[in-house]
């Protein structure tokens, strides 16, 4: 990984990101689940900006749609694309953040497919970022290669098994499964690498988050398409405070 010399803070990362994805065409609503579930990848050690910068850059090019359905098939909630296209990751994260906390107040076991979506670590991020503490919330796809991805999340403690694979050796679309179950039904594997989301959360507000320079000049690129040029014209239809005004 080609890290840059200079981290972001949590501020910039909530500025540049959310930015990138209106960017990239998504609502700025959407950005900002976005942005949440950008900033909890970094709470659980994992470079932010590769995952964010496929998403963006999957949804720009239309390889990936922003139109979603939801079907109920034995007991199975499955999300999927209305089009022949991978489902956005930008989309598809609030639609599985608002479904679990309708699902965890009934306190009863749930499961989820989402088929084919372009950047599970971006879905990932999108659960931890939920903050539900009243259940056991296993998260698990396998890449294209065949290489097996799964965080398991028990309130702030997450186990994280092959997820630093997906960052590093990207393989496309996959299909991610999600089991929303009780705290007391079974124990994650013992041999997976095991994060704090509070101390992930500090070490980041201490000290920043360091990404891969490429990915995080790609997010900047949509980050400058959301800008208007500076001129008479766009201050007197509202950029700055006015017609006078400079900054």
């Amino acid at each position: 990984m080609n890290v840059t010399s200079t981290p972001l803070s949590l501020n910039e990362i909530r500025f540049y990101f959310t930015r990138a994805a209106v960017g990239a065409g998504a609502p700025y609503g959407i950005g900002e689940v976005f942005t949440a579930a950008s900033m909890y990848l970094a709470f659980l050690g994992i470079d932010p900006a590769r995952a964010a910068a496929s998403a963006l850059s999957s949804l720009m090019t239309g390889q990936s749609g922003a139109s979603l359905t939801l079907r109920d098939d034995n007991n199975i909630i499955h999300i999927e694309s209305r089009r022949p296209l991978a489902v956005s990751a930008l989309y598809a994260a609030p639609v599985v953040a608002d479904r679990l906390y309708i699902e965890a107040g009934y306190g009863s076991e749930r499961r989820f497919r989402i088929h084919r979506v372009d950047q599970p670590l971006v879905v990932a991020g999108a659960v931890a970022a939920t903050g539900i503490e009243n259940a056991r919330i296993v998260v698990s796809w396998t890449n294209g290669c065949g290489s097996p991805s799964r965080m398991d999340l028990n309130g702030d403690i997450a186990t994280l098994t092959g997820m630093q694979e997906s960052v590093e050796h990207p393989s496309g679309p996959a299909s991610v499964d999600l089991l929303l179950t009780s705290l007391d039904s079974g124990r994650p594997l013992t041999t997976a690498l095991t994060r704090s989301i509070v101390q992930g959360r500090s070490r980041a507000i201490q000290h920043g988050v360091e990404m891969d320079s490429l990915s995080r000049e790609t997010i900047m690129t949509f980050f400058n398409r959301c800008l208007v040029p500076t001129s008479h014209l766009s201050r007197e239809t509202g950029a700055g405070t006015g017609a006078e005004d400079s900054d």
